[in-house]
């Protein structure tokens, strides 16, 4: 039975999208997942896929049950990413700014993307980094998702929301390197 973890876009966010995790774990376990956790309030959920092989398409038609549901619960359409387990263990070990995560996970952010970036990716992020010249924002696209590095906090980046949404051709949602390993941490299973 696969694990997975959702990630939700844009909710309880800045008075948008809200929803409690109470209610959130309640909407999973309606579609039949099983020991579903959920960690802060920001969308995070962990849970297992009885029935669903861990093959591929399974990740998307979770996402895809999940977001229509959502839908139906809030009134309005929220983007759901899916990672499993293994996926998170590979955004791990191959993030470019493991020296500074473990430094300060809060300032080492990872966007996961709704599908790969496309090429025009880097170019634009170039475009936004250069808009904000005194900042010194890092960030590496790695196919479905972005590592960013803001060693002057996340609050004042041109790397998020819509702005970033645009300039990447994607929709993706942000996770500091905390929230990254406590969600890797909460997927392990036996």
């Amino acid at each position: 039975m696969p694990t997975y973890i959702a990630l939700l876009r844009a909710v309880n966010v800045g008075g948008t999208g809200k929803i409690s995790m109470a209610d959130f774990r309640k909407l999973l376990e309606g579609l039949g997942f099983k020991n579903v956790q959920t960690y802060i309030q920001s969308g995070n959920a962990v849970f297992d896929a009885p029935g669903l092989a861990a093959a591929p398409g399974s990740a998307t038609k979770v996402g895809a049950a999940i977001a229509a549901a959502l839908n139906k619960h809030m009134g309005a359409a929220v983007d759901v990413m899916i990672r499993t387990h293994d996926e998170l263990t590979r955004v791990i070990a191959e993030n470019p700014f493991a020296a500074e995560a473990a430094t300060d996970g809060a300032r080492v952010h990872v966007c996961f993307l709704a599908g790969p970036a496309p090429a025009a990716a880097g170019p634009a992020l170039l475009a936004l980094r250069e808009q904000q010249p005194a900042r010194r924002d890092r960030y590496h696209v790695a196919g479905d998702h972005i590592y960013f590095h803001f060693p002057d906090g996340a609050g004042q980046t041109k790397f998020s929301g819509k702005t970033l949404d645009r300039a990447v051709g994607v929709a993706g949602t942000g996770r500091n390197w905390n929230t990254v390993l406590k969600l890797h941490e909460m997927s392990k299973r036996q």
